[in-house]
């Protein structure tokens, strides 16, 4: 039935009914443009009241939607709702847009949020390409067959491929490790990735084939790709190139266990390889080590400088290794001492590879500046078994029968024997010289001090002699009589003394307060120290570097060690006085010159040999020698100490001898140095009490 027949109220509900329920936007229209019916999702989408609008109001360019529309099909367009912001829409019309109906039918579907999400998915998806570009590792990713679907810039640079070249292609065909363990485990790891979503990194930094020949180390980690309900989809392999992280390790690996001279193992690497050999030893198994130390070296050093004697171990060492087996270790423990370690070798086989060894070197020829020059070695064989049972004592008995090489007239091979007294005793020494060595590393020396009082009251001017102590594993002091004199014989006593300098310095500087009410603070030292150039400008760095006042400062220096190096003494004495500091002649009266060359050494203060004050009681002839050595400092401008003071009696014989300071138990017994916050020093004079420190 044609719709002019039906009544408008019967046409506006029956409308209503069919299309009250649709989801779509419905707004039908007089040929004039009004709007005579629209549905409940048209008003809610063109915020329409109860007037009826216009057609072109509701939409921005109505007559190019009309025009689009006429051409047939859907076409998109904005509307621009009463009140809101311009919505993204679908329209078209159910009827032929050339049919004769008075009424235009609109059904408009909203696409505006559907429009967001895609702008949404497409900056999401530029934002993680960008990303993706802009990481540096190498990024892969594959489908869930395990071939490859995306790589970043870094992928390709890595890989050096286009990405047309590695697209599509199967991920365990591309990666080409030169090892096939490493390709088995790539192979494994993508289907253990792909099929149950665990992941699982590159182990070993394993070595990668390049197409152009090259070759790199890569370290990786697969991991799953996952869908929104978790079902895997593919995998993301990261890749990164290591070739110069594991090369920097190889060189660092190499420097810590290779001496830089000569490119043989070092010390810390011979005794790890010595250990590894005693931890796999069988019952039955011998082996020998062979210290060697070359004699008269230090000539070349001295004669043509130390570029010369570095060249001369280069050359000598590639000689020598060329007289040891494969299995053999050639070691330089440091300076001119070497060794070799032989395993699986008895000690006859031993004597004479030290004999060929010895021959070698004694037929080496060293040519420098048109002269040359020849050296010897002296060569300690120690066969290793069960006597010795770990490194400290075979290095020990090893450097023992060297010793006793030299001690033997040189260029020869001793052949280690444990017995004797004078060995034994050079074997604790040895011993000793190790673990001061340890404890130098782990610094485990401690500072004490004692106090040194003026004898006559007035002026009050007190000081203190700084001690070292050596302390154990478990913190137990070391007497000085078990360590000095290892430290002395294996030249480890400049070490001891830089350590001591040090300390002094930085406790100083923390609790200047405590050494303000000194006058004079005395450091010992060593006659390695003061013939030492390098040791005197560490010794004016910290001093300077920690603001120490010169002028408080008093370095004992004992007569011996002077006597036997009187130029480098009066060197050493000379720039520190110019500096302000003063030096006191430790045991002075124990040389058989002493006097004769205190004229020769421009020092501040004679402390008494220990040896004369202590007996100085009972024997006249101590006596006499005190007041003799208290005379001649007075002559020479010289203030005397006395040490081994130990009791009222003596501080009595002393004022008696016009000596100026006491030292000792009877006045106070060393202290770790952080006590002396807490010491007051009590005058000496007449018949006073002694204060005595507890211990």
């Amino acid at each position: 039935m044609p719709f002019q027949h039906i009544p408008d109220d019967a046409l506006r509900a029956t409308l209503d009914a069919l299309i009250g329920q649709m989801h779509d936007a419905v707004l039908v229209a007089d040929p004039q443009g009004r709007v005579r019916l629209f549905n409940e999702a048209a008003r809610g989408l063109f915020r329409l009241g109860d007037a009826e609008p216009l057609i072109h109001e509701l939409f921005e360019d109505y007559p190019g939607l009309r025009r689009a529309l006429a051409a047939g099909g859907e076409s998109e367009a904005n509307i621009r709702p009463r009140g809101g912001r311009p919505s993204r829409v679908t329209v078209r019309l159910p009827a032929d847009p050339g049919s004769e109906l008075p009424l235009d039918v609109f059904i408009v579907h909203d696409i505006s949020h559907q429009r967001r999400v895609e702008e949404s998915l497409h900056r999401e998806k530029e934002l993680a390409q960008i990303t993706l570009q802009a990481i540096e590792e190498a990024v892969i990713t594959t489908d869930a067959q395990g071939r490859i679907s995306s790589a970043n810039q870094a992928a390709c640079k890595l890989l050096r491929r286009d990405r047309e070249e590695i697209n599509d292609r199967p991920l365990r065909d591309l990666l080409t490790f030169a090892e096939l363990e490493n390709r088995r485990r790539l192979r494994n790891g993508l289907e253990k990735t792909l099929r149950e979503g665990e992941s699982c990194a590159m182990d070993g930094l394993p070595e990668l084939r390049l197409r152009n020949g090259e070759t790199i180390y890569v370290g990786g980690r697969l991991a799953p790709l996952r869908a929104r309900d978790g079902s895997i989809i593919g995998a993301i392999l990261v890749l990164r190139d290591v070739t110069r992280e594991k090369r920097m390790k190889e060189i660092l690996s190499f420097q810590a266990t290779h001496d830089d001279l000569t490119s043989l193992i070092n010390r810390r690497e011979f005794e790890r390889r010595l250990d590894d050999l005693l931890a796999h030893r069988s019952p039955s198994s011998r082996h020998v080590l062979l210290y060697l130390d070359l004699d008269q070296f230090k000539l070349i050093n001295d004669n043509c400088g130390h570029h010369a004697g570095d060249r001369m171990l280069r050359q000598l060492t590639g000689l020598l290794g060329t007289r040891l087996r494969k299995s053999d270790t050639l070691a330089r423990l440091g300076g001119d001492e070497f060794a070799a370690l032989l395993p699986n070798c008895d000690r006859d086989s031993g004597c004479r590879v030290a004999e060929t060894l010895r021959e070698t070197i004694r037929n080496f020829r060293f040519t420098w500046n048109g002269r040359s020059f020849g050296v010897g070695v002296s060569i300690g064989l120690v066969q290793i078994d069960d006597s010795l049972g770990n490194i400290a004592d075979i290095m020990a008995a090893a450097d023992s029968a060297c010793y006793m090489a030299k001690e033997r007239g040189r260029d020869q091979v001793v052949v280690y024997r444990p017995d004797g007294n004078e060995e034994i005793e050079r074997r604790h020494q040895i011993a000793q010289a190790a673990h001061i060595r340890e404890c130098l590393e782990q610094r485990r020396f401690r500072l004490w001090a004692q106090p040194i009082l003026p004898i006559e009251s007035s002026p009050f001017h007190w000081g203190v002699e700084i001690l070292v102590r050596m302390v154990d594993e478990q913190d137990k002091l070391v007497p000085p009589g078990l360590f000095i004199p290892a430290a002395e014989r294996y030249n480890l006593m400049g070490h001891i003394d830089s350590w001591v300098v040090g300390a002094v310095c930085s406790h100083w500087e923390q609790h200047p307060e405590v050494f303000d009410r000194m006058s004079k603070v005395a450091i010992n030292l060593s006659g390695q120290s003061i013939a030492n150039e390098e040791f005197l400008g560490h010794l004016m760095s910290e001093v300077d570097n920690h603001g120490i006042p010169w002028d408080k400062l008093c370095f004992e220096i004992t007569e011996t060690a002077a006597v036997s190096s009187i130029e480098q003494a009066q060197h050493f004495i000379k720039i520190l006085r110019e500096r302000g500091a003063d030096f006191s002649l430790d045991d002075f009266g124990s040389g058989l010159s002493s006097f004769g060359y205190l004229k020769d050494l421009d020092v501040n203060y004679l402390k008494i040999d220990g040896a004369f004050v202590k007996d100085m009681l009972s024997d006249e002839v101590d006596a006499a020698m005190v007041r003799s050595i208290s005379d001649i400092g007075r002559t020479m401008g010289l203030r005397t100490i006395a040490e081994f003071v130990e009791n009222l009696a003596v501080v009595e014989k002393l004022r008696d001898a016009r000596v100026d300071y006491a030292q000792g138990y009877g006045i106070c017994k060393p202290m770790p140095i952080k006590d002396l916050a807490d010491y007051q020093p009590s005058p000496l004079g007449p018949q006073k009490l002694l204060r005595v420190a507890p211990d």
